[in-house]
Protein backbone atom coordinates (compact mmCIF):
# COMPACT_ATOMS: atom_id res chain seq x y z
CA UNK A 1 0.00 0.00 0.00
CA UNK A 2 2.53 2.22 0.59
CA UNK A 3 4.85 1.88 -2.56
CA UNK A 4 2.11 2.52 -3.95
CA UNK A 5 1.37 5.88 -2.81
CA UNK A 6 4.97 6.58 -3.13
CA UNK A 7 4.46 5.83 -6.69
CA UNK A 8 1.61 7.58 -7.42
CA UNK A 9 3.14 10.74 -6.16
CA UNK A 10 6.26 9.78 -8.04
CA UNK A 11 4.22 9.83 -11.27
CA UNK A 12 2.19 13.61 -10.26
CA UNK A 13 5.61 14.88 -9.70
CA UNK A 14 7.02 13.74 -12.98
CA UNK A 15 3.61 15.31 -14.71
CA UNK A 16 4.03 18.53 -12.91
CA UNK A 17 7.69 18.89 -13.13
CA UNK A 18 7.57 18.02 -17.08
CA UNK A 19 5.07 20.81 -17.23
CA UNK A 20 5.98 23.87 -15.61
CA UNK A 21 10.29 23.30 -15.74
CA UNK A 22 11.74 25.67 -18.40
CA UNK A 23 14.29 23.12 -19.28
CA UNK A 24 13.64 19.52 -20.35
CA UNK A 25 17.30 18.02 -20.13
CA UNK A 26 17.37 18.88 -16.39
CA UNK A 27 13.77 17.09 -16.43
CA UNK A 28 15.26 14.14 -17.96
CA UNK A 29 18.37 14.17 -14.98
CA UNK A 30 15.41 14.19 -12.52
CA UNK A 31 13.67 11.20 -14.57
CA UNK A 32 16.92 9.26 -14.98
CA UNK A 33 17.57 9.83 -11.04
CA UNK A 34 14.24 8.38 -10.34
CA UNK A 35 14.12 5.57 -11.97
CA UNK A 36 17.70 4.95 -10.61
CA UNK A 37 16.61 5.19 -7.17
CA UNK A 38 13.34 3.31 -7.84
CA UNK A 39 15.27 0.06 -9.02
CA UNK A 40 17.79 0.51 -6.42
CA UNK A 41 14.92 0.39 -3.64
CA UNK A 42 13.63 -2.71 -5.67
CA UNK A 43 16.57 -4.66 -5.81
CA UNK A 44 17.55 -4.02 -1.77
CA UNK A 45 13.89 -4.67 -1.20
CA UNK A 46 13.92 -8.72 -3.07
CA UNK A 47 17.83 -9.21 -1.46
CA UNK A 48 15.87 -8.07 2.16
CA UNK A 49 12.87 -10.72 1.42
CA UNK A 50 15.15 -13.27 0.23
CA UNK A 51 17.47 -12.98 3.51
CA UNK A 52 14.28 -13.48 5.35
CA UNK A 53 13.27 -16.86 3.69
CA UNK A 54 14.53 -19.94 4.41
CA UNK A 55 15.69 -22.35 2.20
CA UNK A 56 14.66 -25.82 1.43
CA UNK A 57 17.00 -28.00 3.64
CA UNK A 58 16.08 -25.66 6.45
CA UNK A 59 12.23 -25.77 5.65
CA UNK A 60 12.73 -29.51 5.60
CA UNK A 61 13.93 -29.59 8.75
CA UNK A 62 11.70 -27.91 10.45
CA UNK A 63 8.33 -30.02 8.82
CA UNK A 64 10.09 -32.97 10.27
CA UNK A 65 10.29 -31.31 13.66
CA UNK A 66 7.06 -30.22 13.64
CA UNK A 67 5.98 -33.78 12.39
CA UNK A 68 7.75 -34.96 15.57
CA UNK A 69 6.02 -32.28 17.84
CA UNK A 70 2.35 -32.86 16.47
CA UNK A 71 2.91 -36.37 17.36
CA UNK A 72 4.22 -35.94 21.28
CA UNK A 73 1.64 -33.12 21.50
CA UNK A 74 -1.34 -35.51 20.54
CA UNK A 75 -0.12 -37.87 23.42
CA UNK A 76 0.20 -35.29 25.49
CA UNK A 77 -3.16 -34.19 24.67
CA UNK A 78 -4.79 -37.49 26.07
CA UNK A 79 -2.92 -37.12 29.10
CA UNK A 80 -4.19 -33.26 29.66
CA UNK A 81 -7.54 -34.98 29.13
CA UNK A 82 -7.21 -37.53 31.68
CA UNK A 83 -6.23 -34.92 34.13
CA UNK A 84 -9.40 -32.78 33.60
CA UNK A 85 -11.90 -36.23 33.65
CA UNK A 86 -10.00 -37.16 37.14
CA UNK A 87 -10.04 -33.49 38.64
CA UNK A 88 -14.05 -33.55 37.55
CA UNK A 89 -14.82 -36.54 39.17
CA UNK A 90 -13.02 -34.69 42.33
CA UNK A 91 -15.66 -32.11 42.37
CA UNK A 92 -18.58 -34.62 41.74
CA UNK A 93 -17.24 -36.65 44.63
CA UNK A 94 -17.04 -33.86 46.89
CA UNK A 95 -20.16 -31.87 45.79
CA UNK A 96 -22.24 -35.07 46.23
CA UNK A 97 -20.96 -35.53 49.86
CA UNK A 98 -21.73 -31.75 50.29
CA UNK A 99 -25.13 -31.89 48.89
CA UNK A 100 -26.44 -35.24 51.25
CA UNK A 101 -26.16 -37.41 47.68
CA UNK A 102 -23.70 -39.97 49.69
CA UNK A 103 -22.30 -40.73 52.97
CA UNK A 104 -19.57 -40.32 54.42
CA UNK A 105 -18.01 -43.86 53.57
CA UNK A 106 -19.17 -43.46 50.40
CA UNK A 107 -17.26 -40.66 49.59
CA UNK A 108 -14.08 -42.14 51.02
CA UNK A 109 -14.18 -45.52 48.55
CA UNK A 110 -14.98 -43.33 45.90
CA UNK A 111 -11.78 -40.91 46.90
CA UNK A 112 -9.87 -43.99 47.22
CA UNK A 113 -10.24 -45.59 43.88
CA UNK A 114 -9.77 -41.96 42.27
CA UNK A 115 -6.21 -41.78 44.12
CA UNK A 116 -5.31 -45.17 42.51
CA UNK A 117 -5.94 -43.52 39.24
CA UNK A 118 -4.42 -39.69 39.76
CA UNK A 119 -1.16 -41.66 41.06
CA UNK A 120 -0.79 -43.54 38.10
CA UNK A 121 -1.50 -40.55 35.58
CA UNK A 122 1.18 -38.92 38.39
CA UNK A 123 3.66 -41.57 37.44
CA UNK A 124 3.11 -40.74 33.51
CA UNK A 125 2.94 -37.19 33.41
CA UNK A 126 6.85 -37.69 35.33
CA UNK A 127 7.96 -39.71 32.65
CA UNK A 128 7.17 -37.55 29.85
CA UNK A 129 10.35 -35.97 27.86
CA UNK A 130 10.54 -33.52 24.88
CA UNK A 131 11.18 -35.19 21.55
CA UNK A 132 14.69 -35.95 20.69
CA UNK A 133 14.58 -34.73 17.36
CA UNK A 134 13.26 -30.60 18.18
CA UNK A 135 16.57 -28.55 18.27
CA UNK A 136 17.40 -26.86 21.59
CA UNK A 137 14.84 -24.21 21.07
CA UNK A 138 11.72 -26.06 21.04
CA UNK A 139 13.20 -28.56 23.11
CA UNK A 140 12.95 -26.42 25.88
CA UNK A 141 9.46 -24.80 24.66
CA UNK A 142 8.17 -28.50 25.58
CA UNK A 143 10.54 -28.78 28.61
CA UNK A 144 8.54 -26.02 30.29
CA UNK A 145 5.30 -27.27 29.32
CA UNK A 146 6.23 -30.66 30.99
CA UNK A 147 7.23 -28.79 33.94
CA UNK A 148 4.52 -27.39 34.27
CA UNK A 149 2.34 -29.97 33.85
CA UNK A 150 3.88 -32.00 36.66
CA UNK A 151 3.50 -29.26 39.11
CA UNK A 152 -0.21 -29.49 38.10
CA UNK A 153 -0.56 -32.97 38.15
CA UNK A 154 1.16 -33.35 42.30
CA UNK A 155 -1.22 -30.57 43.19
CA UNK A 156 -4.01 -32.91 41.94
CA UNK A 157 -2.80 -35.90 43.64
CA UNK A 158 -1.85 -33.79 47.19
CA UNK A 159 -5.76 -32.22 46.98
CA UNK A 160 -7.34 -35.43 46.52
CA UNK A 161 -4.76 -37.68 48.59
CA UNK A 162 -5.97 -34.94 52.06
CA UNK A 163 -9.61 -34.94 50.73
CA UNK A 164 -9.54 -38.96 50.93
CA UNK A 165 -7.39 -38.62 54.84
CA UNK A 166 -10.23 -36.08 55.63
CA UNK A 167 -13.18 -38.21 54.80
CA UNK A 168 -12.10 -41.82 56.15
CA UNK A 169 -14.74 -42.56 58.68
CA UNK A 170 -12.83 -43.76 60.95
CA UNK A 171 -11.12 -40.59 61.49
CA UNK A 172 -14.21 -38.87 61.99
CA UNK A 173 -15.00 -39.10 65.78
CA UNK A 174 -18.58 -37.77 65.26
CA UNK A 175 -19.75 -37.25 61.30
CA UNK A 176 -21.56 -33.47 61.00
CA UNK A 177 -21.77 -33.39 57.12
CA UNK A 178 -21.42 -29.46 57.53
CA UNK A 179 -17.89 -29.66 59.80
CA UNK A 180 -16.66 -32.18 56.93
CA UNK A 181 -17.89 -30.21 53.87
CA UNK A 182 -15.78 -27.41 55.36
CA UNK A 183 -12.65 -29.51 55.50
CA UNK A 184 -12.58 -30.44 51.57
CA UNK A 185 -13.14 -26.71 50.85
CA UNK A 186 -10.07 -25.47 53.04
CA UNK A 187 -7.90 -28.37 51.88
CA UNK A 188 -9.23 -27.46 48.09
CA UNK A 189 -8.52 -23.77 48.96
CA UNK A 190 -4.85 -24.58 50.23
CA UNK A 191 -3.98 -27.58 47.83
CA UNK A 192 -5.46 -27.71 44.51
CA UNK A 193 -3.91 -26.41 41.33
CA UNK A 194 -4.58 -22.84 40.33
CA UNK A 195 -5.03 -23.81 36.65
CA UNK A 196 -2.56 -25.59 33.47
CA UNK A 197 -1.35 -22.68 31.67
CA UNK A 198 0.55 -23.06 28.78
CA UNK A 199 -0.65 -21.49 25.87
CA UNK A 200 2.74 -19.26 26.29
CA UNK A 201 5.10 -21.98 25.17
CA UNK A 202 2.50 -23.94 22.76
CA UNK A 203 1.84 -20.70 20.83
CA UNK A 204 5.78 -19.80 20.84
CA UNK A 205 5.86 -23.55 19.11
CA UNK A 206 3.46 -22.85 16.53
CA UNK A 207 4.96 -19.86 15.56
CA UNK A 208 8.20 -21.02 14.78
CA UNK A 209 6.73 -23.83 12.54
CA UNK A 210 4.78 -21.89 11.14
CA UNK A 211 7.94 -20.13 9.32
CA UNK A 212 8.51 -23.49 7.17
CA UNK A 213 4.77 -23.06 5.51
Amino acid sequence: MLETIWLAAALISIVVLYKFLPNRKVFFYFCASMVLMFCTGAIFGLQAKSDDSIDATQRDDLLRQEKFFIDWYSSYQKDIEQLDRNWQLYHSIVDGYKEDKSDLATTFERLTELEREVLLEQIQIHTLKPPAELNAECSELVAQVIRKTQLYVDAQVLTISSTKIAANPEAVIIENRNAVSRRFQEIMIREAPVGLFTATEISALRDYFSTAN
